[in-house]
């Protein structure tokens, strides 16, 4: 079988220019393009964005994952050319900034991610590429803080998605970013500071490879304040921290940002715009170490006192290693939109 088609542009966002965090503008955005594409059939074509976890940009899950597994658009070509899907186009945007992660939202101190994402890019796909160009035909969904920005972007933007799938969505938050904090409290004081361990983090040449993972966990927690709680007058941390250091006693005024963008609490306040959903869908691992199956109970609880229609699914396995699950997930999006009318 042919090498997959995989197109990586080049794209330059305006709305990140000049951003606090002086993250590039200019980033890659690769595009995967089904086999036989033709820009002047007469049926367009159906578009997928899939956003990465924290840490990651959306190019992670073109790599193929080790010895015993396809990657994400071989499995797609296969799926494909064997009819199990019909031909589409997936793109794999860029959301990752200077501290980790954007969350894919819009913040004071990170920048419009959210608008980045559902004004430019898609617009900018849309103007490359032989696509429906509705909503009614594009889909997002995401792994961890993927799924986290898939569940949002559908709250606040079902002008521009009509289907989100959200796998270990970031949910939860009293158990999410409080259980947490006993370890981030040792590892704080044991680099002198928030300012320190952070400014030692960043400095390291391979952060995920040769720090801790109570490091690693430390810092991705701690680049949450600059997303949800954003304050630039903070050095470093560019938000308000959510605890106490010492006591680990929550700060309530930072604790509330947070809390707003807890995806249990926003579905109250974002209901009329889920209902504008054709298809929601949430799924974990039955052993999620950060208890995200848990959160997608509660997500769905809400969804369902508000009468609106979702798919909740849980599978044996924990929090990371379930990949090879997005061939099927895009599956079931398609299957929900208008093809076969298009």
């Amino acid at each position: 079988m042919p090498l997959p088609d995989i197109r990586i542009l080049e794209f330059e966002s305006r709305l990140l220019r000049d951003n606090p965090m002086g993250d590039p503008n200019i980033r890659r955005l690769p595009v995967y393009v089904p086999p036989g594409y033709d820009a002047k059939r007469k049926v367009p074509y159906p578009v997928v964005y899939l956003l990465a976890g924290w840490s990651g940009r959306g190019a992670r899950y073109l790599a193929d994952e080790g010895a015993f597994t396809v990657s994400l658009p071989d499995r797609l070509d296969q799926m494909i050319t064997n009819g199990d899907v019909p031909p589409l186009l997936v793109v794999f945007p860029d959301g990752a900034t200077k501290l980790g992660a954007s969350q894919y939202i819009n913040s004071a101190a990170n920048g419009p991610y959210m608008d980045y994402l559902c004004d430019e890019i898609v617009s900018f796909v849309d103007s490359k590429f032989h696509t429906f160009k509705s909503r009614e035909f594009r889909g997002v969904l995401g792994h961890s803080s993927g799924g986290f920005g898939a569940m949002v972007t559908g709250m606040l933007r079902p002008d521009t998605f009509a289907y989100f799938c959200s796998s270990a969505g970031d949910s939860w938050y009293e158990q999410l970013y409080q259980a947490p904090i006993p370890t981030m409290i040792g590892v704080i004081q044991k680099a002198g500071g928030v300012r320190t361990f952070m400014e030692r983090f960043l400095e390291s040449p391979n952060p995920g490879g040769l720090l801790k993972r109570e490091d690693f966990e430390t810092m991705m927690n701690l680049s949450m304040c600059a997303c949800y709680a954003p304050n630039l007058s903070v050095p470093v941390l560019c938000g308000d921290l959510y605890f106490d250091i010492e006591s680990g006693e929550l700060i309530p005024e930072a604790w509330n940002k947070f809390l707003a963008w807890d995806p249990v609490r926003m579905v109250e306040r974002y209901a009329d715009a889920l209902r504008q959903m054709k298809w929601i869908h949430l799924e974990a691992g039955t052993e999620d170490e950060y208890g995200l199956h848990i959160g997608h109970r509660q997500v769905a609880r809400r969804l369902k006192a508000h009468g609106i229609s979702f798919y909740l699914e849980e599978y044996p396995g924990k929090h990371s290693g379930h990949h090879y699950r997005f061939g099927d997930r895009i599956r079931k999006m398609l299957e929900k939109m208008p093809l076969k009318n298009g």
